[in-house]
């Protein structure tokens, strides 16, 4: 592929979280991601948005009280928030504004069902087959709802995706050689 433009891609997703701890407990549990650093912790003094707001747009009255940075798999990392009176008490939703969802290609969509349940998330109806461009023998995808209703789909993809006439560019998807095979 040609180098087009300056951008390389995404490197990592923040996720505004109720309960640090609990949320890489479940990305842990669920899809074996690793804390590679935390900024800061409940042990140590908070990130105050008076003095980063303005870089980041932190609110001045509130804080970040823990962030860690997850690697996750092979793709982009996930850095977990935690701030101390964050303005919205519910994960936004499809429906909402905004960054609705984050997808994960699997290579079993039934494994990775079963081990996101397994560590407290909830899963929508399906697994179902992939419609349009994305179908093809074995495709399937599937949603769930993480323990603090943050919107997490699963895509399996073994077969090809077609694309509109005169594009170009391919879908960019996670190479399955993982050393240790997990989902």
């Amino acid at each position: 592929m040609t180098k087009t433009s300056n951008f390389r891609g995404l490197e990592h997703i923040g996720i505004t979280v109720p309960d640090h701890a609990e949320a890489v407990a479940f990305f842990r549990e669920a899809f074996g991601a690793e804390v590679l650093f935390s900024l800061t912790d409940k042990s140590r003094a908070p990130l105050r948005g008076e003095d980063i707001g303005s870089k980041n747009g932190l609110l001045k009255e509130t804080a970040i009280v823990a962030v860690s940075m997850l690697r996750f798999g092979n793709g982009p990392n996930l850095e977990i928030f935690e701030i101390d009176r964050p303005r919205n008490t519910r994960a936004l939703g499809i429906s909402d504004i905004g960054i609705s969802h984050f997808s994960i290609t699997v290579d079993d969509i039934d494994a990775a069902s079963a081990r996101f349940k397994a560590a407290g998330g909830e899963l929508l109806e399906g697994p179902y087959p992939l419609t349009d461009q994305e179908e093809g023998p074995g495709n399937r995808g599937r949603f769930g709802l993480t323990p603090w209703g943050l919107l997490t789909e699963f895509e399996q993809l073994p077969s090809e995706m077609t694309y509109d006439e005169g594009t170009t560019a391919k879908r960019w998807l996670p190479s399955s050689d993982q050393e240790d095979g997990e989902v």
